[in-house]
C-alpha cells in the first residue's frame, strides 16, 4: 500500500473523530485490518474494502475519488471462462511441499481418509506456528487428487488480514472476476456447482471471522470440499479438526539429520554429538520449523556448539522460507499479532512455567479472566493440553514459545510473577499433605510430580530472595514425596542450600525434621540420629505434636539402624505420647512398625511378631500404600527367619504390587532384594539372581539404602547362596538380565513365586 493511501485514510478517520475500532465496526471489517491499511502493511485493498471503507467514512464524491485514486493499481483477475470438468484447477502446480516430509505418514493417512469420505465437507488442519500444517496440506492434497477430478487450487492467504478479502482471493484463484460473484458466497455457486473441487486455503489463522462466509459455500456447494490450515479451527458446524502435532524425538532427529545434511552440515559420527543433536530436538520441542532452522546453522557450527546459541539461528534459514519463518521469533510475532493484548499479556506470564502447569497455576499468576484467555491461546495453538494428572487438567508451552514468551517479561514483573509462584507452590504444598499422609498417596504423589519443575524453580526463588523460612517449609513438606519417588538425593540437595540460613525456631524444625528422613533413605545413619535428635528437641520447645511425632519417629529409627536399641525405645516413647492426642493420626503405624524391629533385633520374636501385625493393621485401616508396603516387607523379615516361604512369598507379592502400582521407590528397594531371597530358598536361583540384580540397579537409581540388619543379614545370606548354586558365570548373566528386568515384570515375578510357594 502507498504511504499516500494509509496517511489519506488516517487523515480522513481522524477528521470524523473516529478511533480504528469504531471505523472497523460502521465499515463491517477488522479493527486489525485498518491498522495494516494506517501503517501500510496491506498495499491493495480489495475495492469492497474500500466501497465499505468510503461509505463508513460518509466520504462525498471528491473524496471518496481521491481514496479509490490513492489505491496502486491492482493486477486485473482472469476472465470468466468456463473450465471443463476434466481440467485441472489453477493452483495445483503448488502442491508440493519444498521437501520431503519427514514423519507424517499417519498424519497425512487420516487427513486423506477425511478429505475423501465424502462426509467431511471442512478439514482444518491446527496446531502451532512451525509445527509443519502447509506442508502436510500440501502433501495431504496431492495425494487426495484423484478424488478431486473437478481439480484443486490453493489459496495463500499468509499476506491477507481482511476477513472480507477471504472470498475475493478465492475467486482470483478460480480465475473468477470479482465483478462476476460481488465477494459473495452465492456469487461463486455457478462457478463451484457440479465439480467435485478441493480448495486448499493456507493460513487462515488471521482471518477466522471470514468462517460464516466459507460456511455458507460449502452449504452451497455440496461437491466442494476445504481444506485449512490455521493455528485456530474456524468453529462452524461443517468443519473437522484435526491437530497436527509436534514430532516424537526420534522422528525430530531424523529430520535434523536430513535438513543439517542438506544444508552441508557437519555432524561428527561421535557419541558426545549424537548426544547433542538429542538434546536440541528436546530443546526445540519436536517443532519441525525450529528443528529446520537449527539444522541449516550445523553448516556453521557442530550441534554440541548449537546448545548455547540456540537464539541465533536465524541468520541460516532457507531463504525460499516466507520472511515470518526466517525465525521462530518471527513465527511468533505472527502468532502474537493475533491476540488481543490482554491474551497476549497472559502467554508471557504463563512462560513463568518451566514445564506443565495446573489451571489454579494459570489462575495464580493470569488473574480472574484466565480462564477465558486459556481457551484462545489453546485455539491458536500456542497453549498445548498435557494428559490430566489425577483428574486435575494440565497444560503447557512448548519450549520454543515458552522461551520466546519469556523475553516479553520485564525483571519487575518477572519478580512479581515468580512470588506467585512461590507461593502457589507453597499451598499445593500444605494442601497435599493430607494426601501424602494418608490413603490417597498415589494422589499427592502424582500431583507433586507433575510440578515438580515448578518446585525446583519456586525453591531458587525463596532461596535467592532470602525467604529461608518458606523454603524450608517447603522442603519438609515435600521430603516425604521426593523420597517416596526416587528423587531423595535432589532432595537432600535443596535441603542443603539452607545449612547456615537464618530461620526462625519452626522453619528450623521443618529443616531438621526433612534433613533427618531424606538422610534415613540414603542410609546415613549419623544424619539421621544428630537431625532427628535435633530436630525432636527443637519440636518439642516449640509445642508442635506433628513435628514432634515425625521427628520421633525419625530419631527413633536412626538409633535403630545404628544398634543402639534403648535409646530408639526411648525416642518411640516420645511419639507415643504424642499421639495420644489424636492430632497425628498417620503417626502410630510407623512407630508400631519401627517398634517391631527394635523387639526383632533384640529377640524378642513373639514381642516383634504382635507388633508388626499391628502395624500392618493399622497401615490397612489408614489405607496408606507405603505404610502398607513398608509393613509387609518387615513382617517377611520376620517369616523368612521362621523359614515360612509361603507367607513371606504372600506379603511381598501384595508389597510388590502395591509399590509398583504407585511408583514408590523406597519399598521395592527392600521388596526386591526380600523376593530374591525368598525364590532362592525356593530352589529358583537363577530367578533369585536376576531379583538380586534389578535390586541393585534399582536402589542406585533412586538413591535408597536398604540398612536393617535382621533385613541385610538375609539378604546376604541368600546372594551367596544363589551365587554359589549357579556358577559365576550363571550368576552374573542372571544378574546381568535382572537390571534390565521391569518393575511390571517384578510384579508377575513375585506372583508366580507366591504360587510356587503356596504348591
Amino acid at each position: 500500500m502507498s504511504s499516500s493511501l494509509a496517511s489519506l485514510l488516517r487523515a480522513l478517520r481522524e477528521e470524523r473523530s473516529l478511533t480504528q475500532e469504531e471505523l472497523a465496526e460502521r465499515a463491517g471489517i477488522t479493527a486489525k485490518a485498518v491498522s495494516a491499511l494506517e501503517r501500510g502493511e496491506r498495499r491493495r485493498p480489495y475495492p469492497h474494502t474500500v466501497r465499505a471503507l468510503a461509505d463508513a467514512l460518509q466520504l462525498g464524491d471528491e473524496e471518496r475519488s481521491r481514496l479509490v485514486a490513492a489505491v496502486p493499481g491492482r493486477v486485473g483477475p482472469m476472465p470468466a471462462t468456463a473450465v471443463p470438468e476434466s481440467a485441472p484447477m489453477p493452483g495445483v502446480g503448488t502442491l508440493a511441499p519444498p521437501v520431503r516430509l519427514v514423519g507424517r505418514e499417519d498424519d497425512v493417512s487420516e487427513a486423506v481418509r477425511l478429505l475423501t469420505d465424502g462426509v467431511t465437507r471442512v478439514l482444518t488442519l491446527t496446531g502451532p506456528g512451525g509445527v509443519g500444517k502447509t506442508s502436510l496440506a500440501l502433501t495431504a492434497a496431492r495425494a487426495a487428487a484423484t478424488s478431486f477430478p473437478g481439480g484443486m487450487t490453493v489459496v495463500d492467504l499468509s499476506g491477507t488480514t481482511d476477513a472480507l478479502a477471504v472470498l475475493p482471493a478465492i475467486g482470483t484463484a478460480l480465475g473468477v472476476p470479482e465483478a462476476g460473484f460481488r465477494g459473495r458466497a452465492e456469487g461463486l455457486v455457478p462457478f463451484l456447482s457440479g465439480r467435485r473441487v478441493l480448495l486448499v486455503l493456507d493460513n487462515l489463522e488471521q482471518l477466522l471471522e471470514a468462517a460464516p462466509e466459507l460456511a455458507a459455500l460449502v452449504a452451497q456447494c455440496p461437491d466442494l470440499v476445504v481444506l485449512g490450515t490455521s493455528r485456530a479451527p474456524l468453529r462452524i458446524r461443517a468443519e473437522r479438526e484435526l491437530r497436527v502435532l509436534p514430532l516424537d524425538q526420534d522422528t525430530a532427529e531424523v529430520l535434523f539429520r536430513e535438513r543439517a545434511l542438506s544444508s552441508g552440515g557437519r555432524l561428527p559420527d561421535t557419541v558426545p554429538e549424537d548426544a547433542a543433536v538429542a538434546e536440541l530436538c528436546r530443546r526445540l520441542d519436536g517443532l519441525p520449523l525450529a528443528i529446520e532452522l537449527a539444522a541449516s546453522a550445523t553448516a556453521l557450527l557442530r550441534p554440541a556448539a548449537l546448545l548455547e546459541r540456540l537464539d541465533g539461528l536465524a541468520a541460516n534459514a532457507p531463504r525460499d522460507l516466507p520472511e515470518r519463518q526466517r525465525s521462530m521469533a518471527a513465527t511468533l510475532d505472527w502468532s502474537l499479532e493475533l491476540l488481543e493484548p490482554a491474551e497476549r499479556e497472559l502467554l508471557t506470564r504463563l512462560s513463568v512455567f518451566p514445564a506443565g502447569f495446573s489451571l489454579s497455576g494459570a489462575e495464580t499468576v493470569g488473574g480472574e479472566d484466565t480462564l477465558t484467555g486459556l481457551r484462545v491461546l489453546l485455539e491458536h495453538s500456542l497453549v498445548s493440553r498435557d494428559a490430566d494428572v489425577q483428574g486435575t487438567e494440565r497444560f503447557r508451552l512448548l519450549v520454543p514459545i515458552r522461551q520466546y514468551a519469556a523475553t516479553r517479561l520485564d525483571d519487575d514483573e518477572r519478580a512479581a510473577l515468580m512470588r506467585r509462584v512461590c507461593d502457589h507452590v507453597l499451598q499445593l504444598a500444605r494442601d497435599l499433605e493430607p494426601d501424602l499422609r494418608g490413603a490417597t498417596l498415589d494422589a499427592g504423589l502424582d500431583l507433586v510430580e507433575a510440578d515438580l519443575s515448578t518446585v525446583r524453580v519456586a525453591f531458587a526463588e525463596l532461596v535467592g530472595t532470602r525467604r529461608f523460612d518458606d523454603a524450608a517449609e517447603l522442603v519438609w513438606r515435600l521430603w516425604f514425596a521426593l523420597a517416596l519417588r526416587g528423587h531423595a538425593h535432589e532432595g537432600s540437595a535443596l535441603a542443603g542450600q539452607l545449612s547456615g540460613r537464618p530461620m526462625g525456631d519452626v522453619a528450623r524444625a521443618y529443616w531438621l525434621t526433612a534433613c533427618a528422613g531424606l538422610a534415613y533413605v540414603m542410609g546415613d545413619i549419623d544424619d539421621v540420629r544428630t537431625h532427628g535428635d535435633a530436630a525432636l528437641e527443637l519440636a518439642r520447645r516449640i509445642e508442635r505434636p506433628d513435628l514432634t511425632a515425625d521427628a520421633a519417629v525419625l530419631a527413633g529409627a536412626g538409633a535403630l539402624f545404628a544398634g543402639d536399641l534403648a535409646t530408639a525405645s526411648v525416642r518411640l516413647a516420645v511419639a507415643a505420647d504424642v499421639e495420644s492426642t489424636g492430632e497425628v493420626p498417620w503417626s502410630p503405624a510407623q512407630r508400631r512398625l519401627a517398634e517391631g524391629q527394635v523387639a526383632l533385633l533384640a529377640g524378642r520374636v513373639e514381642e516383634a511378631d504382635a507388633l508388626l501385625d499391628e502395624a500392618e493393621r493399622l497401615a490397612r485401616e489408614l489405607g496408606n500404600p507405603f505404610s502398607l508396603a513398608t509393613a509387609l516387607n518387615v513382617r517377611a523379615t520376620l517369616t523368612e527367619l521362621r523359614y515360612d516361604h509361603a507367607l513371606s512369598a504372600t506379603l511381598l507379592a501384595e508389597a510388590a504390587e502395591l509399590s509398583v502400582g504407585s511408583r514408590i521407590s523406597w519399598t521395592l528397594a527392600y521388596t526386591l532384594p526380600a523376593l530374591a531371597g525368598v525364590a532362592v530358598r525356593l530352589g529358583e536361583a537363577e530367578a533369585g539372581a536376576r531379583l538380586f540384580g534389578a535390586s541393585a540397579s534399582y536402589s542406585a537409581e533412586h538413591s535408597v539404602a536398604t540398612g536393617f540388619q535382621a533385613f541385610s543379614a538375609l539378604a546376604d545370606r541368600d546372594l551367596a547362596a544363589a551365587r554359589e548354586q549357579l556358577g559365576e558365570a550363571r550368576f552374573r548373566a542372571a544378574w546381568d538380565a535382572g537390571r534390565d528386568t521391569t518393575m511390571a515384570e517384578v510384579v508377575k515375578l513375585a506372583a508366580e513365586l507366591n504360587r510356587l510357594a503356596r504348591r
